[in-house]
């Protein structure tokens, strides 16, 4: 089992999870593009722009870590989209950095939007198509990844929740929030994954680098809901009121990104290699709301 981890792009949901998982069995050194002011041990954190090789180099240098971990990336769809010179960059040419810097177990973080979402959930096996930049770049990081000289590892995922504050991205807060507040939301019918908390995520990776594993594993939850589905759920475990979570397609919300329709995960493989089981929602939502305390 290796004992020093990097994780770059750390101060995110996934990051975090990761971290109060992993910290009393490796030693961590956190990275993110940003020098925040609520990291609390700045011992065991530093600030890293992964499209920055000599900061990469200087970081990989002084820690000399067994295991690189790539949380970083540019994860908003329609900004990929609008700035694909930016995703590029960052999805792309920041992880061809840190491969060319870094010799030892590589673990990318990917995403279910390779796919074009015709017919999911998919299997590892199955043909990519992704119909979006930002899973272009993400498939372009897979194959470097793939074709690199370092053991590595890529997890596929998608629709991954948490309540973490540290981010304006949780999907839980969001639904949570507005509930709370009386806001009537929006939230789309018609495109479906098999979302994953964080936790359960964290504790896959945990797992595979426990093991020693190498190779493509696709991680997602129990249940293939659409997001409509799952915000009723969340409504649901935390006894809010669902009546005013409307339906809205996807042609509706005008995105600027096409969003695959049928996404999600076959978790076949990670499920038997591993010898964990995927939680379903109602398990998950209510073990996040016990720890909440709410």
């Amino acid at each position: 089992m290796p004992h020093k981890l990097l994780i770059t792009g750390a101060l995110g949901q996934l990051g975090s999870a990761v971290m109060k998982l992993l910290r009393s069995d490796y030693e961590i050194l956190t990275t993110d593009i940003n020098d925040p002011a609520e990291v609390v041990n700045k011992d065991n954190y530093l600030e890293l722009d992964i499209t920055d090789v000599e900061k990469i180099r200087m970081v990989i240098k002084r820690f000399d870590p067994d295991v690189l971990l790539n949380l970083a990336a540019y994860t908003d769809v329609d900004g990929c989209e609008n700035n694909p010179d930016l995703a590029q960059q960052i999805n792309f040419q920041g992880v061809a950095n840190l491969i060319q810097e870094f010799h030892g177990l590589f673990v990318q973080i990917s995403t279910d939007y390779v796919f074009d979402g015709k017919n999911g959930p998919y299997a590892e096996d199955e043909e990519i198509n992704p119909i979006n930049v930002y899973g272009k770049t993400k498939s372009m990081s897979e194959q470097i990844v793939a074709g690199s000289k370092n053991p590595w590892v890529i997890l596929r995922t998608n629709v991954l929740y948490d309540s973490y504050s540290g981010t304006g991205a949780s999907f839980i807060n969001w639904i949570r929030n507005s509930l709370n507040k009386g806001e009537s939301i929006h939230v789309v019918v018609d495109q479906w994954n098999n979302p994953i908390w964080t936790k359960h995520m964290a504790e896959i990776i945990h797992k595979i680098l426990f093991d020693s594993l190498t190779g493509l594993y696709h991680c997602g939850g129990r249940d293939y809901v659409n997001r409509f589905e799952f915000a009723n759920k969340v409504a649901d475990i935390f006894g809010l009121d669902k009546t005013l979570i409307k339906p809205i397609s996807t042609t509706e919300l005008n995105q600027t990104a096409p969003r695959p329709s049928y996404g999600g995960l076959v978790t076949d493989k990670v499920e038997r290699i591993t010898n964990l089981s995927m939680h379903t929602l109602d398990e998950s939502l209510t073990a996040l709301k016990r720890r909440m305390g709410s």
